[in-house]
Formats: C-alpha cells, sequence, structure tokens
C-alpha cells in the first residue's frame, strides 16, 4: 500500500502516513449541455485538459485508477489509462447526480437550483445517494485516483467539512481533490483548481 507524507516530516501536503490518498477528479470539458445530452464525450479544450490533468497526478495519489461509467469521464481518465499502462476500473457509483425520470429539457431546468441549494431539502433518493458515497469512499482500502463528476466531488467535500449546501465548492474541469481515509474517517486535504462553472 502506498502511504502518505507525515506531518512531523513536513511532507508535501503534510498528511499522516497511516491515511490512505483519495484523489478525486472532474472530468474535462464536455462537448454538450447536461440539457442538451445525456452522456456527452470531450471537446478538444476538454481533451487537452486531461492530459494536462495526467501529468499532475503524482506516485502519492496511488496507481489504482477508478471511472464513472460515463464518456465524459473515462475518455478523461484514457490520458492515465496511456500514461500508466493500466485499464480504469468502471465503478457505477461514481457516476453523475441520478436524474431518473427526467426528459433532457427537464434536466436542464431541474439543474439551477438543485445546484443552489441545500441537501436537507433535496429527496430521500439523493440524500440516499450523497450517504451511499460516503460509504463506497469510507471503504477504499488502496489509494487511488477516481476520475468522476461534479456533484461527486461536492457531495463528498460537504459531508467531510459537515456543509449541507450542494455546492460548497466549483471545481473546475479537471480539477484533483485530495482526501485522506484514516480508520474508516474521511477528511478533505486539498481542494483543487476552482472556476465558475457548470455540471457535465
Amino acid at each position: 500500500m502506498s502511504r502518505l507524507w507525515c506531518p512531523r516530516e513536513r511532507g508535501e501536503r503534510g498528511i499522516d502516513v497511516s491515511a490512505i490518498a483519495i484523489t478525486l477528479v472532474r472530468h474535462g470539458r464536455q462537448n454538450a449541455g447536461f440539457g442538451a445530452d445525456a452522456d456527452p464525450g470531450l471537446d478538444p479544450v476538454g481533451e487537452e485538459q486531461a492530459r494536462a490533468m495526467a501529468g499532475l497526478i503524482g506516485p502519492s495519489d496511488g496507481r489504482r485508477l477508478v471511472v464513472s461509467p460515463l464518456r465524459r469521464a473515462r475518455l478523461t481518465a484514457a490520458a492515465l489509462e496511456a500514461a500508466w499502462g493500466i485499464a480504469a476500473e468502471v465503478e457505477p457509483r461514481i457516476a453523475e447526480v441520478p436524474t431518473r425520470g427526467l426528459s433532457l429539457a427537464e434536466r436542464g431546468a431541474w439543474l439551477r437550483p438543485f445546484l443552489q441549494g441545500r441537501w436537507s431539502d433535496q429527496p430521500n433518493h439523493l440524500r440516499a445517494w450523497r450517504r451511499g458515497l460516503h460509504d463506497y469512499f469510507a471503504a477504499v482500502t488502496a489509494p487511488g485516483v477516481f476520475v468522476t463528476h461534479f456533484v461527486v466531488i461536492n457531495a463528498l467535500i460537504g459531508l467531510v467539512t459537515d456543509s449541507d449546501l450542494v455546492t460548497p465548492t466549483m471545481p473546475d474541469h479537471c480539477s484533483i481533490n485530495r482526501f485522506a481515509l484514516d480508520g474508516g474517517h474521511l477528511r478533505l486535504v486539498e481542494t483543487g483548481a476552482q472556476a465558475r462553472t457548470v455540471i457535465g
């Protein structure tokens, strides 16, 4: 198991050596909006963002690679697959927030008030989805990089910082967000690049 830096040694990020590194990466910029395509890919900027991100992931982030099944995440993870010479594990539990029963047009209309809201005001199935994310990451046994989505990253940040906001941060495309897991307890180590951005 890869280890992280010890605070007493004042390592790069000052993480306890007994902790497991969990690195969440948002996918690159997609080629269609949330209300325009149910499963878009990446545009040319997103492809370049993915290549740049792959150069920023260090050995301490682990060499396990897990990806959402959605195309924009898988195409982003492809940059790491190429760099590391491995195939990513596909994990449906880290796909974007579910919008069951909504058409594409309805998804677009639903999005803004949802992002501006609080988890305590959301329906039971969305609160359960958020709790499931915590349970999934709290059970991780080895350091890894997880290529995922805007709301997934924010849901985990909110849980570990006790924020009820759906959008406590604004992770940019290919933002690298680091967490540590120690004895089943998750904590936020650092947030990645922030921007005025949209879900996808």
